[in-house]
């Protein structure tokens, strides 16, 4: 047999090919080695990034906190001034999206959208526009720019959004939370006409998303009713149902037309008052779950609410802010892509169940706010706060009263009256105001709207029935809970919301 030319019979040519799987090993080596340190400096860059991060974050809030002593701290304004519109026109080319959200939270780019209203009240951000106010949560505050993509049946725009954090850094100046914005998104002049539109966001122009959200359009009305209230998301395991009718009760019977209330999760018999009063057009409630990483198992998140109080805050802003653009469907069978509490009511009042706003001069929100219009030089008013007064439960109720009328029943209240910005609750006005705080409105339309008008403590005043003294006002707590005086603001409803009460528990069967 002849001998082969194999590699197998060559020594130099084995000894090349040991050698070339020598180099190619530790060139293997030499790279991984390479990139294990690579991704060594790279992460170790990142930590002392995120280090110093940290580091910069807690010198900026504890510099702000400084400057808030000395009175010198940044306050963001509440006005805007005029902005272009800057549309990707003709370099923008976007697929659109795959579906409608059905869901109550829409993420796009880590950002979480809870709902979508056209606006098309008079402004000074976008005067010649009409926008998409956006309601989202973002995780920490937004630093980044935002683009909205805005869809009709047969074309689309991306522009920029405007971005309004619905916080003041004094409130808290820390930014590790899940954070309440209003997203507004200018509407191009050629899809202004449009009765049907989605929108979806991106933090990157000319990226589209799979997902959009269906934006409500409202048509006008011919005369708004005064007054709707607004609750936030009810969080009781308990059976808080007769104190509840009696609430309910209370708010129609001093002219509200609308309470629009959001749940978590409530009791059973919570549950039947809601389904009566909505059967009778009275009320509407909503669902509502957190966003993001939030946890949404009733005990775990009911726990998680209670113990993150300064989340709670800043989730709470979210429903009050839909709640000044949520519909109300007062007509039955009403669609509630038509009309919104911006078209239909006049002012909302935003409460807790443990609140009451009282006229003591008159026998009606409209009465009452009719009167201060009147007094005020500024008729472009963005809300009328009112003062609190504490009422702790009273160990020797009032006799006349049945033990299932809770309000009725506690007569005591504080001598003294807090402070009229501390605790006071507001009217907020519809026409001019862009976001809303819990006490009062937040960003307003424009310039020419006022500041928040504090209405005299001998007009009306705020109930707020507590069974502890709040930890903000620990200081004062031993007068404000022995220092009482008996209260007579409600003597002249007492018939009445006695008798509505009575009748409305009856009918719901609840004793």
């Amino acid at each position: 047999m002849g001998r082969s030319n194999g590699i197998w019979h060559s020594r130099r040519k084995l000894a090349a090919a040991l050698i070339s799987v020598l180099l190619f090993i530790l060139a293997i080596d030499y790279r991984r080695t390479r990139i294990t340190r690579t991704e060594e400096e790279q992460r170790k860059k990142d930590q002392s990034s995120d280090f110093l991060d940290d580091i910069d974050y807690a010198l900026d809030t504890m510099r702000y906190m400084h400057d808030m002593q000395k009175g010198k701290a940044e306050i963001r304004h509440v006005v805007e001034k005029e902005h272009p519109v800057v549309e990707y026109y003709w370099w923008c080319r976007i697929s659109r999206f795959q579906s409608e959200s059905t869901t109550e939270w829409t993420e796009n780019d880590g950002l979480y959208l809870y709902s979508a209203y056209l606006d098309t009240r008079a402004n000074s951000l976008y005067p010649r526009n009409s926008a998409i106010q956006l309601l989202a949560m973002s995780f920490r505050s937004l630093r980044q720019r935002i683009y909205c993509n805005i869809f009709d049946d047969s074309s689309y725009a991306v522009v920029e959004g405007y971005t309004r954090e619905i916080w003041q850094r004094g409130w808290d100046p820390r930014d590790h939370f899940y954070i309440p914005n209003l997203i507004t998104c200018p509407i191009p002049t050629r899809l202004q006409r449009s009765r049907k539109l989605f929108v979806s966001i991106s933090t990157k122009p000319c990226r589209a998303q799979s997902i959009a959200l269906r934006v409500r359009v409202a048509a006008p009305i011919d005369k708004k009713k005064a007054v709707a209230v607004c609750v936030k998301g009810m969080d009781f395991q308990e059976d808080i149902s007769l104190r509840l009718v009696e609430w309910l009760e209370a708010q129609h019977l001093l002219g509200a037309s609308a309470v629009t209330i959001y749940k978590y999760s409530v009791s059973k018999n919570v549950e039947k008052v809601l389904d009566h009063y909505e059967r009778l057009g009275k009320l509407v409630q909503i669902p509502l779950t957190l966003p993001g990483h939030s946890p949404n198992i009733p005990l775990v998140r009911s726990e998680y609410i209670a113990r993150n109080r300064q989340q709670k805050r800043r989730h709470e802003l979210i429903p009050y802010n839909d709640c000044l653009y949520r519909c109300y469907q007062f007509v039955k069978n009403l669609d509630c892509d038509t009309f919104r509490h911006i078209t239909t009511h006049r002012y909302i009042l935003i409460l807790d169940i443990d609140e009451l706003v009282i006229p003591l001069k008159h026998t009606t929100y409209t009465e009452l706010i009719d009167t201060i219009e009147h007094d005020t030089p500024s008729h472009r008013i963005s809300s009328l706060s009112f003062s609190n007064v504490f009422k702790f439960p009273n160990k020797s109720p009032e006799p006349s009263s049945p033990p299932q009328l809770y309000v009725l029943r506690n007569a005591l209240r504080s001598r003294k009256i807090s402070d009229p910005r501390s605790y006071g609750k507001s009217l907020t006005n519809t026409e001019t105001v862009a976001t809303v705080f819990n006490h009062f409105a937040l960003h307003r339309l424009s310039a020419n709207v006022s500041g928040t008008v504090y209405v005299p403590e001998t007009l009306a005043v705020k109930l707020h029935y507590k069974s502890n003294c709040p930890v903000e006002s620990r200081k004062e707590c031993a007068q404000l809970q022995t220092d009482t005086v008996i209260d007579h603001s409600l003597d002249r409803f007492a018939e009445e919301l006695t008798r509505r009460v009575r009748r409305t528990v009856d009918e719901v069967q609840l004793l």
